[in-house]
């Protein structure tokens, strides 16, 4: 016969062992969903949120079945058992949907050309009180995947200084719903604003390899695609790549102004 405390270390750690796969089989079920359905590449990058999701399931991962190695005994009865390991499950149910409600409300919804760029625009910067004044069918923000709008101009002078005292607030015109328009409208703007990719790696040298592999990554002659810079509130790092109809063909990690 064991002796008791080896006994207690031998169950506890059969029992950690079971716990800590079932919270990580969990942990990787959430991330794909979370990574693939609200941040699929290249926001998560952009809105810099992966880091903080994974650091979450971490702690989540690590203090369930750590909780578990101290509290499971086999000289405790089924019912202080059960109660044990439920009070524990629900400290990481808990954790776990406070870690999606974090970066559900943080996800892109919005990827809107704005005067020279395109900007990825979050739930939580969203102008809530304004989303009933915008166009038919952009008047509830997506679950997932994010709608693509243009911006329109100021009707008149005095909504133009309005929009300039926001955006020196913070608040610019793609977090405002009552000024998107429908994706069709940035067509003429962007064929103004998109400047030649070639010419973007003349002048950057230093981030000449890694335009060229995003071109590559695209499938299209680098001489026929085009960029904006692509920018969120987290960075302004970024550019998307254009074929020659303007559609998004691929991304890259490079200051585009």
């Amino acid at each position: 016969m064991m002796p008791p405390l080896s006994e207690r270390l031998y169950f506890a750690g059969r029992c950690t062992a079971l716990h800590l796969l079932i919270s990580l089989a969990v942990a990787l079920m959430s991330a794909a969903a979370v990574f693939s359905l609200w941040y699929p590449p290249p926001y998560r990058a952009l809105l810099q949120v992966g880091h903080i999701y994974l650091l979450i399931l971490g702690v989540d991962v690590v203090c369930g079945p750590l909780l578990t190695l101290v509290l499971a005994s086999p000289r405790k009865s089924q019912r202080e058992r059960r109660l044990d390991f439920s009070l524990v499950g629900i400290i990481q149910v808990i954790a776990l949907v406070y870690g999606m409600y974090t970066v559900w409300v943080a996800r892109p919804v919005a990827l809107a050309f704005e005067v020279d760029r395109l900007v990825i625009v979050t739930a939580n910067e969203v102008q809530m009180s304004a989303l009933p004044a915008a166009p038919e069918g952009m008047q509830r923000l997506p679950w997932y995947g994010v709608e693509a709008v243009a911006i329109r101009t100021p009707a008149n002078s005095e909504e133009l200084i309005r929009s300039v005292e926001r955006g020196l607030a913070g608040i610019s015109l793609a977090m405002q719903p009552d000024w998107w328009m429908p994706w069709t409208n940035a067509r003429k703007g962007m064929e103004e604003k998109a400047k030649p990719l070639s010419a973007l790696i003349h002048e950057r040298a230093k981030d000449a390899s890694a335009l060229r592999a995003a071109a590559h990554a695209t499938g299209y002659p680098i001489e026929t695609l085009k960029y904006l810079p692509l920018v969120s509130s987290k960075t302004m790092d970024w550019i998307a790549l254009l074929d020659q109809d303007l559609n998004i063909v691929g991304y890259a990690e490079v200051d585009g102004f």
